[in-house]
Parts: structure tokens; sequence; C-alpha cells
């Protein structure tokens, strides 16, 4: 069965609003951060794995592929 593009886009959401909290940021702030980065692209492509972990673990996913991808520019 193939992933519902609603689940996929409310992972993104929930992954936005809680990287805005941890960080204390606007949401407005971290979706362009995402979007600039290619951040909510990976989210979409590891869907079937980050849906079955905590969204704690998603954004620490998150936060370090961000932290990887800042050093090397």
């Amino acid at each position: 069965m193939e992933d519902s593009e609603n689940d996929k886009n409310l992972m993104i959401v929930e992954a936005i609003e809680g990287y805005a909290r941890n960080h204390n940021m606007k949401p407005c702030e971290v979706f362009l951060l995402f979007r600039n980065n290619g951040i909510i692209e990976l989210l979409r492509s590891q869907y079937k794995t980050l849906h079955t972990q905590s969204m704690e673990e998603s954004i620490y996913f998150v936060e370090d592929i961000l932290r990887r991808v800042l050093d090397a520019k």
C-alpha cells in the first residue's frame, strides 16, 4: 500500500513544529530552513522509517542532517 501524502505532510508539519519549539524559532523560519536545505524532500523519502519512530527521534535525525549540511557550506 502506498503511503498517503496526507500522512507524509502531517509528519513534516510535526517535524517543523517540533524543531521550531526546540530551537526557539518560528515555524515559518523552520519551513524555509528545511526547504532550502532539502530536509522536506528527505523527510518524504524516509517516511517509511521515520513514521515508526518517536517525533523526538525524527527531530534528532533532522538536526543531525542539518548540522552536516550547514557544516559543509
